[in-house]
């Protein structure tokens, strides 16, 4: 999703210049990957540009095969839709379906909200052409931390993406923050629809699910490659967010080379785990230590989820922060209390404990000039008698 690149595009469902579902108008191709095509697309009745990506599947001309096939699709973008509207760092799903194609393909589908901006893979391609090499630890932490919020909350509902990767991370145009008067990093997490639901009792040694199975080589967890390692889980979504992070560190790719044996040679070596330290980038004793844990190639030995790898990498980031200087003793400095680790959360709620002095003060007066306004409304009808 994002700017149109490329008119010329292949279209191999034929979809541009018609209208699914009667509403949703097919404008041009974005994208093409080996499990769909992303077309740029015009809401009919919200009048309000969309996103629709359509599936391809594998033969499946027999209705009994198209309603099971259509069936999980639903299942699957019913997951996107729920977890789009627990945080707004997932693309939201607006609609789904499945339409018989100009080709004569029966093509599910799923309309998303329209993104303006590009993916993180292309931000990175592009800082590569440019000679760039790697961000700070502190625009990593930021530019991530939506994601791993994001992925935190997939992982409490027990949901697990299974192919995070930069090319699956979009980077909005950023937003003024008003109130801090900084730009504002909004990034989403896009492709929950290869998503798998963890049945109650998943462990690491748990069998892998049947089923179409999706992921990129690169950004792969070992357990996704060779079942022997355990199943899937929360743990693999942390896998590939550390790689993603060295990756943003570096700006190089975790693995390079065309080469997949080579690759997956390294994948499961752990002795050549691709760190930021390993990949040539100083970084403090406890990030590494952090990612190198998250990297592991024994899955229970990551991170349990993307809510623990990200406070474990706030924990280490502070850790190495510069000590403040201690002030003189009796200076009014050293009389103030620490600086909360955590900032104040913007528009706290009031505990539910008694109201503060000032509160009590504005509610007196407030009832106070209410009273006296209503005694001169009183007055002033008496003497008008």
């Amino acid at each position: 999703m994002g700017a149109v690149t490329d008119a010329a595009m292949s279209d191999p469902f034929g979809l541009v210049g018609s209208v699914v579902d009667r509403q949703f108008r097919v404008d041009a191709v974005i994208g093409e990957g080996g499990f769909g095509v992303v077309y740029k697309g015009w809401h009919l009745s919200l009048d309000q540009p969309i996103a629709l990506k359509a599936l391809r599947m594998p033969e499946a001309h027999e209705a009994g095969l198209q309603g099971v096939l259509l069936a999980k699709f639903r299942e699957e973008a019913k997951i996107t839709y729920v977890l789009s509207q627990a945080t707004l760092n997932i693309v939201r799903i607006i609609d789904f379906g499945a339409t018989t194609a100009p080709t004569g393909a029966w093509v599910p589908f799923a309309v998303q909200e329209w993104l303006e901006g590009e993916t993180l893979a292309e931000d990175l391609r592009r800082r590569r052409r440019e000679g760039m090499r790697g961000r700070s630890l502190a625009d990593t932490m930021r530019l991530m931390e939506p994601a791993a919020r994001a992925l935190g909350i997939a992982h409490q509902r027990r949901v697990v993406h299974r192919d995070v990767k930069p090319g699956n991370l979009f980077l909005m145009a950023p937003a003024i923050d008003a109130d801090l008067a900084t730009n504002a990093v909004v990034l989403k997490v896009l492709d929950f629809g290869i998503a798998k639901v963890m049945r109650e009792g998943a462990t690491h040694s748990g069998a892998k699910s049947t089923g179409m199975v999706s992921f990129t080589p690169q950004y792969a967890a070992p357990e996704q490659i060779e079942s022997r390692y355990g199943s899937t889980g929360p743990w693999t979504d942390v896998y590939s967010l550390a790689l993603v992070m060295t990756e943003l560190l570096t700006d190089r790719a975790p693995f390079e080379g065309d080469d997949l044996p080579a690759i997956l040679t390294q994948v499961f070596d752990p002795q050549r785990r691709p760190t930021p330290r390993a990949r040539g980038v100083a970084v403090p004793d406890a990030v590494e230590a952090v990612l190198a844990r998250a990297l592991s190639v024994d899955p229970r030995a990551r991170h349990a989820d993307a809510g623990e790898l990200w406070a474990a990498l706030q924990a280490a980031g502070m850790q190495a922060a510069p000590a403040l200087p201690t002030p003189p003793p009796g200076s009014m400095q050293a009389a103030l209390p620490p600086y909360p680790s955590r900032p104040y959360a913007r528009h706290a709620a009031p505990s539910p404990g008694a109201p503060r002095a000032a509160n009590l003060v504005a509610i007196v007066v407030g009832t106070g000039l209410g009273l006296l306004v209503l005694l001169a409304l009183v007055t002033w009808i008496v003497t008008r008698r």
